[in-house]
């Protein structure tokens, strides 16, 4: 893999990716994208993605461009091509497919719908907020859980944790108090001190949603 321009924005979703190329010690450019903007709607985006979404990787390997999108498909098809992060054992891989499956399906979507409905819409729908917010609360209650007797989500860390990290870092966001939930503090605070994961959480340099 050659190449590699990672289409981002200081987004937890886009930042699954740069956590994990920084894991896997990738060198790649970062080109951002400024989805406040709306520059994920540009044609140079929705070519790559017709969706208009970021993340996206393109690289070049052998005399072939490829390319990727989704966050989910880009931690597999990466960790799978490291060989790292992803175990192969069928039990180990299925428990960390499992757990990665939580933060792309659970974590991610119900914490981005509470923010929308807490600070972005203009037509408040309290029903709305304590839908996902709830929803939320019991992804963390879940993921507590499982961290009380795990160091990581899916035994070695992996991109489960990776996956999750991101939108725990934006715990605000869904109205919940991540030290109402003890084991996923701790979880929070040991992943957190990883050199890869903090120059993952800094890209693209200099940006921030707030």
């Amino acid at each position: 893999m050659n190449n590699i321009k990672l289409y981002m924005w200081a987004t937890p979703n886009s930042r699954r990716i740069s956590i994990l190329f920084e894991e896997l010690g990738l060198n790649f450019d970062v080109h951002p994208v400024n989805i406040r903007a709306k520059e994920q709607f540009a044609t140079e985006i929705t070519d790559l993605n017709p969706f208009g979404k970021v993340p996206i990787v393109v690289w070049q390997e052998r005399e072939e461009q490829r390319l990727l999108f989704e966050s989910g498909a880009i931690l597999i098809q990466f960790a799978e091509a490291g060989k790292q992060f992803l175990p192969v054992d069928s039990k180990e891989r299925g428990e960390t497919l499992s757990w990665l499956m939580v933060a792309l399906t659970g974590l991610g979507p119900h914490s981005a719908s509470a923010h929308y409905w807490s600070d972005l819409a203009v037509e408040k729908l309290p029903q709305a907020l304590d839908y996902h917010a709830n929803f939320t609360a019991r992804v963390y209650r879940l993921l507590d859980d499982r961290l009380a007797d795990n160091e990581y989500l899916a035994g070695e860390y992996s991109i489960a944790d990776m996956a999750a990290y991101p939108w725990i870092s934006v715990s605000e966001w869904t109205t919940l108090n991540i030290e109402d939930y003890p084991n996923l503090l701790r979880w929070y605070q040991h992943v957190g001190s990883r050199p890869a994961v903090q120059r993952g959480m800094s890209l693209p340099t200099g940006i921030s949603l707030d």
